[in-house]
């Protein structure tokens, strides 16, 4: 599949979480809380500034499981 076709199904599927905190379950179980701020289509990417953390994650595709909005919100 063209990276570029992943990473705009994606947007569409999450456009609406798009500047909201939000929950990112990663495959591996692991999970992530912060804000979502953009996505970097090159890199099939996203990037989510951490909750209490003055650190970002940039998270790839597809590694990601599900988003879901935060309680936090």
């Amino acid at each position: 599949m063209d990276k570029y076709f992943k990473a705009e199904q994606f947007h569409n599927r999450y456009i609406q979480l798009y500047e909201h905190f939000v929950v990112v379950t990663l495959i591996d179980g692991t999970t992530l809380e912060g804000l979502y701020n953009d996505d970097f289509y090159e890199d099939e990417a996203i990037l989510i500034s951490l909750i209490n953390s003055p650190n970002v994650a940039i998270v790839k595709i597809d590694d990601i499981q599900k988003m879901e909005v935060s309680p936090l919100d």
